[in-house]
């Protein structure tokens, strides 16, 4: 396929990308007219209608999109503490009204984390979205990037906080609890949404990294060793 085609198909293929592209924690359908069909090595689903589906780690799979009219322009994204991270987008100059990806590895997806929530939209002569869960059932969540890593970065954000605490609270440490501390709330925050705990597409994960920052400010130096004034 030339990369003309592949542009082409963009628009459409973010309907279809839709099908498979990452994990999540909310329910999805595509609405507007478009349909979606997806299939893996351990079960198919209606995207369409669907509001997650459960593959395997080892699945390879793909799907396909259609549309009542072309779309022209179309995008798609993950979402993380509430924030969308574009994944794809395209733009068709005719517009087209199907799309399909396959070969899809799930493995890599695996390797990030458990869970993650898709959305894409398509505009044109019709306009369609759609959003999506997609669960990998066989993965544990503590053993991935996203979730165990997220764990790991809260630890790390915890002790810069109890160190700063400790020290004489002087700017390096101040700085060092505000930004290490926002980082480990945002990775406790992404661990909890691979845990299915929280939702993805609400920013209560900026809220709880802006939370950690501000009470690693407020803590630092407040039990670190006071000055002793020799008496005159």
């Amino acid at each position: 396929m030339s990369f003309a085609s592949i542009r082409r198909g963009a628009a459409v293929m973010a309907v279809a990308v839709l099908l498979l592209a990452l994990p999540a924690v909310v329910s999805a359908t595509i609405t507007g007219g478009c349909t979606g069909e997806g299939h893996a090595t351990s079960g198919n689903v209606n995207l369409t209608s669907a509001s997650e589906w459960h593959i395997q780690s080892a699945d390879v799979g793909g799907g396909s999109g259609t549309a009542p009219a072309p779309i022209k322009a179309a995008s798609v994204g993950a979402y993380a503490a509430g924030i969308q991270v574009p994944i794809a987008s395209g733009t068709s100059e005719d517009g087209e009204t199907a799309g399909s990806v396959e070969g899809v590895s799930a493995s890599l997806f695996a390797t990030l984390g458990k869970r993650f929530v898709i959305a894409g939209s398509g505009t044109g002569d019709a306009s369609c979205s759609g959003q999506i869960t997609l669960i990998i059932d066989d993965v544990n969540p503590l053993l991935t990037v996203l979730g165990g890593g997220g764990l790991l970065l809260a630890l790390v954000g915890l002790l810069a906080i109890y160190m700063a605490a400790r020290s004489n609270g002087g700017a390096g440490a101040r700085i060092g609890a505000l930004l290490l501390g926002g980082l480990g709330g945002l990775g406790l925050a992404l661990a909890l949404e691979q845990f299915g705990i929280l939702d993805p597409t609400q920013p209560i994960g900026l809220g709880i990294a802006l939370l950690a920052a501000i009470i690693g400010l407020l803590l630092a130096g407040r039990f670190g060793p006071r000055i002793q004034t020799a008496p005159l």
